[in-house]
């Protein structure tokens, strides 16, 4: 038996082997390093599509709560037969949030399916910031109602409660120029938790 052939033989089967270990390695570390690019990519695009959707929501709410509208706002709800000229100018004026709303509703509600997207990643923390968008359409709505309430002669029995009640709604309904707005105020915060994360995602520090 010629031991420098097997000598040779086994140093190629080695080499084989080891070629063969090594090409295992390159291309586990090669899935492993896609796989974190792909994860990190789509946190980025989810991070991205967050922020410039809550900015897109923000400005519409700006735009329903602005205290400056058309003559013609309001006047695309539907009447009740036995309105009178009166009662017709303050359902209109009550349902302008409502057809704003319904002109700049989409960021708003796409903001809403996202939320899901976001919290699965980063946790149920960040749901309450979502959540402040949707709950001060809600606060709108309600502001508006009520200040038509008290327009149609409800609480009329205690005028100090309906100045009360003209006041506080006020605030909530419209955006407020002199003064602290709440409403911008708890927004911008909401905003802030959420830019905080994203942009130590996108990894823009401003």
């Amino acid at each position: 038996m010629n031991y420098t052939e097997i000598d040779w033989k086994l140093i190629f089967d080695i080499l084989k082997s080891i070629s063969i270990i090594t090409a295992s390695c390159v291309a586990i570390y090669g899935i492993n390093s896609w796989r974190r690019e792909a994860r990190w990519k789509r946190k980025y695009e989810l991070a991205e599509e967050v922020l410039s959707n809550m900015y897109e929501a923000h400005q519409a709410i700006k735009i329903i709560r602005s205290p400056i509208g058309l003559g013609s706002e309001g006047s695309s709800r539907e009447k009740s037969e036995n309105e009178i000229k009166e009662q017709t100018e303050i359902f209109n004026q009550a349902y302008v949030t409502r057809e704003r709303f319904q002109r700049n509703k989409k960021p708003i509600e796409k903001l809403q399916s996202l939320k899901f997207r976001f919290i699965t990643v980063y946790g149920k923390d960040y749901e309450k910031y979502f959540d402040k968008f949707s709950q001060t359409i809600n606060r709108i709505f309600s502001a508006s109602d009520l200040i038509a309430m008290v327009k149609l002669g409800q609480f009329e029995h205690d005028k100090e409660f309906k100045l009360q009640i003209m006041k506080e709604n006020n605030k909530v309904l419209y955006n407020v120029f002199k003064g602290e707005d709440e409403i911008e105020k708890e927004l911008n915060n909401a905003i802030t938790a959420i830019e905080d994360k994203c942009r130590a995602v996108i990894g823009k520090n401003n």
